[in-house]
């Protein structure tokens, strides 16, 4: 019997170890795609895509722990329990019990940062787009102008803005380059100047359909012109209804009297006949664009007479002061708030160089970039709850918090459950090892106590020795002198801080050079995984293609 729970056991863990690889295949494979992510020019909804599928391996890595626990009891009750219903039951209350909690433990992380953090990590987050885009360059880091494109680089980017945040007097070091910054990123924002023609043409373009409704040219897909047709039309049907005709019916002798009727409204030739619909919509449509030649425009205040040419037309205050900041009473978004220029502005109907064009865009960098000098030289006050910043801050809060936290707990899973890996693969050799030797098996078919040690001991010195070896090792980044600085950065105890708070200082120091490290090695493996055997499983992210 204890021979048969021995089989028992090594099948069982066989089947677990099989379920471990399987889950570490996912989890290096997500790990790769997350450094991807994080590592560079984080964007909100790129970064909300991926971290679901975060959570959803963490719950499933602690549901794994589960069934190991629960399906090894049920082997030494001989299968009386527990019930395989409440095992997959007790597997999925884990599962959504974990990934909740790490949602509500991100949540909590950024919720409870104070307005110095926001306004901190507001102003960081520009510096890590930065360093993304060229436009900045950190001294002391490692002069390698590639640096960014591969694994340590990428992990640096997404640990950088919760590093420096603990940077002493960040603004005034911050200062001197910080107006030179925004304008390289509301340029790279817009798409240079090319993207910003992009904008211009489909404002100019909308302007140039107003001109033409202005100046009589009518397509016959107007939603104006189809309106005033379709109630011609019905008007005229009624009139007819009273008299109980329809267009095709009108008598031979009251056709005169029709037309003449129907000539005081709109303008149809003499010899008009009552059924014929389609020149009743021309005439509709000449009455339309006559009236429309004729009245003008006012647009913004400024009266615009008839008759402009285009050029003349673009040139009106008023369009000008349209093309610069959108029409009145747009709905708030990007295309509704026009070219975003200065007063002084002045937008041409066409550009005759691309040289002539990039001073618009000069105007455009310069008014967004005063915009912006605003928000970054914001106060604290203005990033407190209800300040004018606060949602700004609270989104920058949570791009400098979630990177870190996203990597370490996917770095710990891959290292919990490889050594959880060799533990199971210690076991089964323990337990082939003891029947080979004709060891008597135990009532329950485990491990004697001494192999029970030696297997913990295995699991203890494959996570202890792993994270140890990253503790110990450097890459380029981590051995720079900007990052060692950094990290005494965030080593460096307040004047009450007690010993608890200090040795959290030091044991997140370590965390985050784990993580540098750890992730700039593991890189090259878990990209393999991704692409060659989970066959380039996105993650949820679909980086758009250049």
């Amino acid at each position: 019997m204890a021979a048969s729970l021995r089989s028992l056991q090594i099948r069982q863990t066989l089947i677990l170890i099989v379920l471990t690889i399987i889950y570490l295949c996912c989890e290096l494979g997500f790990n790769a795609r997350l450094l991807d992510v994080v590592g560079g020019d984080v964007k909100p909804h790129d970064v909300e895509g991926v971290e679901f599928y975060g959570r959803s391996l963490s719950g499933i890595a602690a549901a794994l722990v589960v069934l190991q626990l629960m399906w090894r009891r049920r082997l030494k009750n001989n299968g009386s329990g527990p019930s395989w219903k409440k095992i997959v039951f007790c597997c999925v209350a884990t599962a959504a019990v974990v990934f909740g909690i790490l949602k509500t433990t991100v949540t909590v992380l950024v919720e409870t940062r104070d307005a110095q953090f926001r306004r901190l990590a507001f102003n960081t987050t520009l510096m890590q787009r930065s360093l993304v885009g060229g436009s900045l360059q950190l001294q002391g880091l490692v002069d390698d102008p590639t640096l960014f494109a591969k694994p340590e680089g990428k992990a640096f980017l997404a640990l950088f803005p919760f590093l420096a945040v603990s940077v002493g007097h960040l603004d005034e070091r911050m200062e001197p380059a910080k107006e030179q910054l925004i304008n390289f990123n509301v340029r790279k924002i817009a798409g240079g100047a090319a993207g910003y023609y992009d904008k211009y043409q489909q404002a100019i373009g909308e302007v140039h359909d107003k001109w033409k409704l202005y100046s009589g040219i009518i397509p016959d897909d107007d939603a104006g012109l189809r309106q005033q047709q379709e109630s011609a039309w019905n008007d005229y049907r009624q009139s007819l209804s009273r008299h109980g005709w329809q267009p095709h019916s009108v008598p031979a002798r009251r056709k005169a009297a029709v037309v003449n009727n129907v000539r005081k409204k709109v303008p149809v030739s003499a010899n008009w006949h009552p059924a014929d619909q389609l020149s009743f919509r021309l005439a509709v449509k000449r009455r339309y664009a006559s009236e429309a030649a004729g009245k003008g425009l006012t647009i913004k205040g400024d009266r615009i007479p008839p008759g402009l040419s285009f050029p003349a037309f673009v040139a009106r205050p008023g369009i000008q002061a349209v093309l610069r900041d959108g029409p009145d009473g747009g709905d708030g978004s990007e295309a509704g708030k026009g070219l975003r220029l200065p007063k002084g502005a002045v937008v041409q109907d066409a550009y005759a160089s691309p040289a002539e064009f990039s001073r618009l865009f000069d105007q455009f960098a310069a008014r967004q970039t005063a915009e912006k000098l605003v928000e970054y030289r914001a106060s604290r006050s203005d990033f407190e709850v209800n300040g004018k910043y606060y949602a700004e801050g609270k989104e920058a809060a949570r791009a400098a918090i979630v990177p870190p936290v996203a990597l370490f707990f996917s770095l710990l899973g891959a290292i919990g459950h490889f050594s959880k890996l060799l533990y199971l693969i210690a076991t089964v050799g323990l337990l082939v090892l003891a029947a080979r030797r004709g060891e008597q098996a135990g009532a329950d078919g485990q491990l004697s106590r001494r192999s029970a040690w030696i297997a913990t001991g295995v699991l203890a010195g494959a996570f202890l020795g792993t994270w140890g070896i990253f503790s110990l090792s450097d890459n380029n980044v981590t051995k720079s002198e900007l990052f060692r600085q950094m990290l005494d950065w965030n080593r460096q105890a307040d004047g009450d801080s007690t010993r608890w708070q200090i040795a959290g200082k030091g044991l997140l120091a370590n965390i985050t050079h784990v993580v540098a490290v750890g992730q700039g090695y593991s890189y090259p493996v878990n990209e393999a995984i991704r692409i060659n055997i989970l066959q380039g499983l996105e993650y949820g992210y679909h980086p758009e293609k250049k």
